[in-house]
């Protein structure tokens, strides 16, 4: 028809977006449609989410990662944020880290048993709320996909994506975009003190489509998402939506309300799209 030519191109290439469909799937296996659909927020870059403030570089550090711990439903996981330097002894022979298991939002658990899994981060980054929440998502994201029993697809290769994308499922995906592919520390001199952005492994379009894919699962109005995403990322995700809504078979899929399909002929059954 003649409207086709009027269409615009889809946002990702279908082996990546095919892909990301299928860490989304991963994902729901492992941790559980419930915890995804009765217990994970959108978690929004607002005091809300993340209240209160401190005196200090690492007691504000310690206020986001206890945030972002609680939006993953890791709560109750022992787990401890060391300050930047600082050398923990270990025991020996090591103890057994707890495995990592989401809780719903807003439930109690049992505080697991086992060492504490330790956190690091750079300083600098307090000075970016986003890209310290999104580097501590992505730690989270890091112990939660490593205790799957299952790898993920196209896990080992590119893992540094996959932890990506678990972080938009665990409803981060407004502070991925945002800081997405934000790897320089710069400064000019005295009219702007050095920086620091986290480093990023998905593309500012591969985080736009997660997120609208997340939001087009959970049924959340774009509106939730849309004002706070920076301006150049909102073209995308309307895209993303756009490109979600045109495919209800794929989002099915990922539900759970019709089986995968893979493809016996590649190994995993999933095609890699790096």
């Amino acid at each position: 028809m003649i409207f086709d030519l009027f269409q615009r191109e889809p946002l990702l290439d279908d082996t990546t977006r095919d892909w990301i469909h299928e860490v989304f799937a991963w994902t729901m296996r492992h941790q559980g449609r419930e915890i995804f659909f009765g217990g994970t927020r959108l978690v929004l870059p607002t005091p809300e989410f993340f209240p209160g403030r401190a005196d200090s570089v690492h007691g504000m550090a310690q206020l986001v990662f206890d945030s972002v711990r609680s939006h993953a439903g890791l709560d109750h996981w022992p787990c401890r944020l060391q300050e930047p330097g600082t050398w923990v002894p270990q025991a020996y022979p090591p103890q057994a880290l707890a495995v990592p298991t989401r809780a719903p939002h807003g439930s109690a658990m049992p505080v697991a048993q086992g060492s504490p899994a330790l956190f690091s981060y750079a300083p600098e980054l307090v000075a970016n709320p986003e890209a310290l929440i999104a580097n501590f998502a992505r730690e989270f994201a890091h112990h939660l996909a490593a205790a799957a029993a299952e790898s993920p697809p196209a896990g080992e290769e590119n893992w540094g994506h996959v932890t990506e994308l678990v972080g938009v499922f665990m409803g981060f995906g407004i502070m991925f975009a945002n800081t997405a592919f934000n790897v320089r520390v710069n400064s000019c001199g005295s009219c702007q003190g050095p920086s620091a952005e986290r480093p990023g492994f998905l593309s500012r379009a591969d985080l736009s489509y997660a997120l609208a894919l997340f939001c087009r699962l959970k049924d959340i109005p774009p509106s939730q998402a849309r004002p706070h995403l920076k301006s150049g990322l909102r073209p995308f995700f309307r895209r993303a939506l756009r490109d979600i809504d045109r495919n209800p078979g794929l989002l099915a899929t990922v539900r759970g309300e019709v089986p995968p399909l893979a493809d016996p002929a590649l190994p995993g059954g999933y095609s890699k799209p790096f």
